[in-house]
C-alpha cells in the first residue's frame, strides 16, 4: 500500500484512465426542452455533434416515475473527435473526457464551464447530488499488473488467497457529506470494450452523500476539487509502492 503521507504522484508515464465524468443531479423549473436549448447555444460546446439518447423514446411521465430512469441523460453533446461529451437530462447533466485523458489542468476548466452554464441557464437548480467518477485499465504492458495478486489487495476466503477472477466493491466515507465507491474486477466481469492486455479494471466512484443539497455553485466547484483529492488517494491505495515508483513520470 502506499505510505500514508506519502506524496501522490501528480501523473504516471503511462495513465489507466479510460473514462473520467463529473455528473449533476438537480431539480428546477425549467422547461427541460427550453434547458436543453439553452446548454445546446453556450460557447464552449459550439460545434458540438447533438444527438438523442436512447432514453429519449421512454415516456417522459415513466421516466419521471421510474427511480432508475428519472436521472438518465436523453440528450448528448459531443465534439467531433469523439473526446469529450456532455449529457443532459430533464435532472441531469454529465461531462464525461474519453481516453485520451487530458489531465486534470485541462479536465478540471470543461467541469467548471458546465457548472457554470447549468447556473447561467437553469432556473435556481437545487443541487440534489454530485459525483465524480474514473474508469481505468491496469494492463501487463504498461502497468505490470499481471493478476489482481500484483495490486496492494488482499482477498480471503477461509484463510485461502482468492486471485482468479474478481468482482469486489467497497465503499468508505473519507468526508463528512462524501462517499467513495470502488470496484475491483477482473475483465470477465466489465461489459463493454476494454483495451488489449488489460487485466484488472478499477473504477472509482466519489459522490455525495443522500442528504446534501446546495444551490450555491461556489460550493460544486469546491467539491469537485475535494472529490478529485479523493479519487486519486483511493487508486493509489490500490498501488504498491513498488509499483507507484516504477510508473510514476520523472
Amino acid at each position: 500500500m502506499a505510505v500514508r503521507g506519502a506524496p501522490i504522484p501528480l501523473k504516471l508515464k503511462h495513465d489507466a484512465i479510460l473514462e473520467a465524468l463529473f455528473e449533476i443531479r438537480f431539480d428546477t423549473a425549467t422547461i427541460p426542452e427550453i434547458l436543453f436549448g439553452r446548454l445546446a447555444d453556450l460557447q464552449p460546446w459550439n460545434g458540438f455533434v447533438q444527438r438523442r439518447l436512447p432514453s429519449y423514446d421512454i415516456p417522459a411521465a415513466l421516466r419521471q416515475s421510474d427511480p432508475n430512469l428519472r436521472y438518465q441523460p436523453v440528450f448528448e453533446l459531443a465534439n467531433p473527435e469523439k473526446q469529450r461529451a456532455v449529457r443532459i437530462g430533464p435532472q441531469v447533466l454529465s461531462y464525461h473526457q474519453f481516453s485520451p485523458y487530458v489531465g486534470w489542468e485541462k479536465f478540471k476548466p470543461g467541469l467548471e464551464e458546465a457548472i457554470g452554464g447549468l447556473f447561467a441557464k437553469a432556473d435556481a437548480p437545487n443541487i440534489r447530488r454530485l459525483g465524480l467518477r474514473y474508469m481505468n485499465s491496469l494492463r501487463t504492458d504498461l502497468h505490470g499488473i499481471r493478476t489482481i495478486e500484483d495490486l496492494d489487495v488482499k482477498l480471503l476466503v477461509a484463510n485461502e488467497g482468492v486471485s482468479g477472477n474478481v468482482n469486489v466493491n467497497f465503499t468508505t466515507s473519507p468526508l463528512s457529506d462524501t462517499e467513495c465507491t470502488v470496484r475491483v474486477a477482473t475483465p470477465g466481469f466489465v461489459q463493454g470494450n476494454l483495451p488489449a492486455n488489460t487485466s484488472v479494471y478499477v473504477d472509482v466512484d466519489v459522490f455525495t452523500k443522500d442528504a446534501f443539497r446546495t444551490r450555491d455553485q461556489s460550493v460544486v466547484k469546491r467539491w469537485i476539487e475535494s472529490a478529485h483529492t479523493t479519487e486519486k488517494e483511493q487508486f493509489f491505495r490500490l498501488l504498491t509502492d513498488q509499483t507507484i515508483s516504477s510508473l510514476k513520470e520523472r
